[in-house]
């Protein structure tokens, strides 16, 4: 019986309590581990999802740093006793601290990309090769009483560079968007799981029909020359909707934090729309289905196609050398 070829790299630090970067231990696994599988095979905790580009550097390092070691401070691990509780919180200190946590997120990082270009990834030797998609985890386990931080692998799916998506929108809101919870990888999976296949993403809105973000991406509209997008109070700020404000500022192109409504959308109002994510960069949007009606944006919007390109140049500026 063959066995399918691995697809994935899982690799997780051993000992997370030790502050000796010498004497980091790590268990590398290979096989074809998706990555809600990978993220719901631990308790939740903090995860974030981050690209390569040139294959050695990752986009908006920093961000991501940020958001993990926010997450994990925010995140409440509560044992059964105080003194569980406090167990937790000293395990977690080094990965809560962003100077500990880079000091053992870069070794992590560098010794699972080279084990995943030289294992796994088959286009590695090819005259294209492809670009990985690194998710990161770290939590603490009542049951075990450890800490964890581990890190997955897999090839980055390329988007063709005309290509506009069709999403749905549910009516769903989300707790606490500001904390990337792995939590949320669990409570999105019905979603997910309904989500019928030539569908790219499904938007979240509320019940007075404002519209948030998407499962695992942010939603902007272009309306009256603005770009529009919910407040970073009610939303996760993307990676990459970092790299669009700073293109609107550039550019002096006006960017409104306030809610997309439903009605614009059905009423014609909206120039066009888009996605953000570290796997999707800026995809425009060419359908959105809702109640059994579709809203379709026929012509691409200029303003759009010119966010496109910058985010697509600007993800060089901002990345962050792990390899060597």
């Amino acid at each position: 019986m063959s066995t399918a070829a691995p697809t994935t790299l899982i690799i997780e630090q051993t000992n997370v309590l030790e502050k000796d970067p010498s004497q980091f231990q790590y268990k590398t696994t290979l096989g074809n581990c998706s990555f809600n599988d990978f993220i719901l095979s631990y308790p939740s905790g903090a995860y974030t999802g981050m690209r390569t580009v040139h294959r050695d550097a990752i986009v908006e390092f920093n961000t991501h740093m940020t958001r993990m070691t926010n997450s994990l401070s925010m995140i409440q691990f509560e044992g059964k006793t105080a003194s569980q509780t406090q167990a937790a919180n000293d395990a977690l200190a080094s990965l809560r601290d962003p100077v500990g946590f880079e000091a053992k997120v870069i070794p992590l990082l560098r010794k699972g990309l080279t084990a995943y270009y030289d294992q796994v990834d088959a286009t590695t030797h090819t005259e294209h090769p492809s670009e990985a998609k690194v998710s990161l985890m770290a939590t603490y386990s009542f049951e075990t009483q450890q800490p964890y931080f581990a890190a997955h692998f897999a090839a980055l799916p390329t988007i063709p560079p005309n290509k506009r998506v069709k999403v749905e929108i549910e009516r769903k809101e989300r707790k606490a968007p500001e904390v990337k919870d792995s939590q949320w990888v669990r409570d999105r999976q019905s979603l997910e799981k309904n989500k019928p296949v030539d569908v790219n993403e499904v938007l979240l809105m509320d019940d007075q029909e404002r519209l948030y973000e998407g499962m695992a991406s942010n939603f902007l509209v272009v309306k009256d020359g603005a770009v529009v997008c919910a407040s970073l109070d009610h939303i996760l700020l993307g990676s990459i909707l970092k790299i669009v404000i700073k293109v609107c500022k550039e550019h002096a192109i006006p960017l409104k934090w306030e809610f997309p409504t439903l009605q614009d959308g059905k009423q014609g109002k909206w120039e066009g729309c888009f996605l953000t994510s570290t796997s999707r960069l800026l995809l425009p949007i060419e359908t959105i289905l809702v109640d059994n009606q579709s809203i379709e944006f026929k012509q691409v919007s200029p303003l759009v196609e010119f966010l496109r390109k910058q985010v697509a140049n600007e993800i060089y500026t901002a990345a962050y050398k792990v390899l060597p």
